[in-house]
Order: structure tokens, then sequence, then C-alpha cells
């Protein structure tokens, strides 16, 4: 892993106006939340309402969802999944503010195979599609998936009662696992300063045994994983490379990092998590300063939910 080298006046610029300093030494969003916040006990009438553009988009969404569904199937993508390697895709590009989408096309479903094989070719067939046989035969083969890994670790009894239908809730076939990140880490960061904490994580492992050997492997995989992020965000001409300057740019970025989660984490579920506060500080300090207005930031969030939602 390369040292990163970070421009001290782009965290200069990004953090302007922000208070607190500890937050600004080590990551850490829930410090940066405390040292900024305001409480807001009032009710929602300061909020703008939906802009012909936001419609427009919105419009294309529902009538794009319904066609699919009346044909009773999505599009679906024949390729594993993966964080940067699929191209960038678009709603409308030329009225979107907020760029992203899970795919290439609007709606169309990623086919994430490291979960289960089995499961994973079902929802190809069931959507028209043919599994790829090299993409079996890798995943039968050479790769442990989750669902793999998961019926190695069940003991007898395990496998019985499931068999039984006496026990719910297993881990396998996907019925259970929650997976929250604090997505805004990259907004308030940068992948840059993210990496640099990455080698300072792997450079600080001194010990050699079995657990920091499988230690400072994971931290690899997740420094190689940032550099995805960043491809992921140059698709789009996002530089997430560097912090977020504004709300809008705080909105990209967020959207960058929880797609990029999307594409190789197929649980029970992928929360957003605590978001809004993070990007309500934004907000209050571009409307501050005369950044943005209430009824342009409604369009970056209307923008960001869309999406959330395809």
């Amino acid at each position: 892993m390369a040292t990163v080298k970070t421009n001290t006046d782009v965290f200069e610029k990004a953090w302007e106006g922000f208070k607190g300093t500890d937050w600004k030494e080590k990551a850490s969003v829930s410090r940066f939340v405390q040292a900024n916040y305001t409480p807001y006990d009032g009710d929602e009438s300061f909020l703008a309402g939906p802009t012909e553009r936001s419609l427009k988009i919105k419009k294309i969404v529902d009538e794009t969802k319904a066609g699919y569904e009346a044909e009773g199937r999505f599009p679906m993508d024949t390729r594993p999944t993966s964080i940067a390697d699929i191209d960038a895709g678009y709603i409308s590009k030329e009225d979107e503010l907020i760029y992203g989408i899970q795919n290439d096309e609007l709606f169309k479903l990623n086919f994430m195979p490291k979960g289960g094989i089995r499961m994973a070719e079902t929802a190809l067939k069931e959507h028209g599609y043919e599994p790829d046989p090299a993409v079996h035969e890798i995943f039968t083969k050479y790769v442990t998936t989750v669902n793999d890994g998961i019926f190695r670790a069940y003991t007898s009894n395990i496998r019985r009662a499931r068999h039984a239908h006496t026990v719910t809730g297993l881990p396998d076939a996907y019925s259970r696992g929650r997976i929250i990140g604090v997505y805004a880490r990259l907004a308030l960061y940068g992948a840059d300063y993210l990496m640099q904490e990455k080698v300072n994580d792997w450079n600080a492992i001194k010990e050699i045994d079995e657990e920091t050997i499988r230690l400072r492997e994971e931290v690899n995989l997740q420094y190689q994983a940032l550099q995805d992020v960043v491809r992921l965000g140059d698709l789009y001409g996002v530089d997430v490379r560097r912090p977020a300057f504004d709300t809008k740019e705080a909105i990209q970025w967020t959207n960058i990092a929880f797609m990029a989660v999307c594409r190789v984490i197929n649980g029970a579920a992928t929360s957003l998590g605590r978001v809004p506060i993070v990007l309500d500080i934004y907000a209050e300090r571009d409307l501050a300063r005369g950044t943005y207005t209430e009824s342009e930031i409604q369009e970056f969030v209307d923008d960001f939910v869309m999406k959330l939602r395809t």
C-alpha cells in the first residue's frame, strides 16, 4: 500500500466554517456531528416543494418502473457485479444534479453471485436470462461464496433443525445480515485521507501471527476498495479523492459511497444510517453563507432519494 499525499489547502476549503478539531486529526463523523449539529424543534414549514426538474425525473423513474412491472420482469446484468467495472448510468443525464445509479441503465438489477451462486442464478432465470457457464464454474469450483462458508460452519444439529424448520432466521440464503456504513465519511474526508488512514493502520500492525496476518490482509482489501470507490467516482466525473466542498458535493460523495457498498454487499439489508444529520450540517453552513437556497438544497436531496429508490 502506497502512502497517499493530501493537500492541506483542500481540507481548509472543505472544512471552512465547521467547528472542532479532534475530528480533523482522525476520521470520526460522530465527533464532527457532536461539534457542529444544531438542534431543531420546529416544524417542516421551512421546506421547499419539488421543482419541475425534480418532478420530470420522478416521472421518468415512475414510468420506467411501471413498465417493467407490467412486463413482469426487470433487466438484469449477467456479469458478476463490482464497484467500478460497470459503465456509468443515468436517469436523465442532462437533468440530473446528483449522479450514480446501481447499473448502466435505470432499474437494471445486479448479478451478485458472491452471496450464493444458486440463488443468484435463480434470479437470472426468473428475469429471462441464462447464467454464464464460465461464471458458474468459477463460483462452484474456485470461489467460496457466503452461503458456502455458512453451510460449512453449521453443526449437524443446526442442519437438522434447519431441515425440520424448527429454527428460523439462520444466516444462509440472505435471511440475516445488516450493514450500516458511515457513508458520509467519504464526503467529510475524501478517499485520499481515508486511504492514508488505512496505510497507517496497516503499518501499525507489528506482530506476525495468525490473527495479525489476517488483519493485515483485510486492511489491505479495505485500501483496495477505496481505490475502487475513486474509480467509481471517476466514471461519473466526480473526484472523491478530496473532501466535498459544499452540500451538493456532500450528497454526491455520499451517493457514490453508498452505491459502491450496495454493488458488493448483498445481505438482508444495507442501511443508509444517520446520513441526514451530517448533510444537514453542510446545508446549514451553505444556507448561512448564501451558497445555496433552500429550494436548491431540496433538489439535491430529491435527486438523492430518487436514486436510493432505484
